[in-house]
């Protein structure tokens, strides 16, 4: 396996309670610890974007492993849709990659933990059920200003494994 380790590029598509700064990565990481204080409570979806060079490949197929991926992920290679991964271990078999320059773009939406949190912390009405009330797995009243921070995103790391085809006698 080779990891892809070129820049990424960060840029938050939809989700609130506000959007984050598009940003550029040198590294994978979880958005939660970017700089910007919008993305500690961001619930929605980013995209993740990146170029790299592919010298000399030797395989018509590739496994691209996206790792420690939160939640789900869309992802796009050259241009084309290639699948969507929601569970582990977050990898897709493809025949997209190329020799030369290749566009990955994966579209990641995280959980709504994060979201849940802030709004509890900022007071807003936000549990607004009928005949029902909230508690938590204790029966004790809901709180969920004491959960830590979900991490979210595209974690990594990000793999491409050549494929060789297996040609039964």
């Amino acid at each position: 396996p080779t990891e892809i380790t070129s820049d990424w590029t960060l840029r938050f598509l939809k989700g609130g309670p506000e959007l984050p700064e598009s940003t550029r990565l040198s590294k994978l990481q979880d958005w939660t610890s970017l700089s910007d204080p919008k993305a500690q409570a961001f619930s929605g979806t980013a995209v993740y974007q990146t170029e790299f060079t592919l010298e000399n490949p030797r395989a018509e197929y590739w496994k691209l492993e996206l790792g420690d991926l939160r939640e789900s992920a869309k992802v796009w290679i050259n241009g084309t849709y290639a699948g969507i991964l929601w569970a582990l271990p977050f990898e897709l078999q493809t025949n997209l990659f190329k020799e030369g320059l290749n566009t990955l773009k994966i579209q990641v939406t995280n959980l709504s933990a994060n979201r849940i949190k802030n709004m509890e912390e900022s007071g807003k009405q936000w549990k607004i059920f009928h005949e029902i009330n909230m508690v938590d797995k204790d029966y004790n009243k809901f709180d969920a200003t004491k959960w830590d921070d979900t991490p979210s995103g595209l974690l990594g790391p990000v793999r491409l494994t050549p494929l060789i085809k297996h040609n039964p006698m």
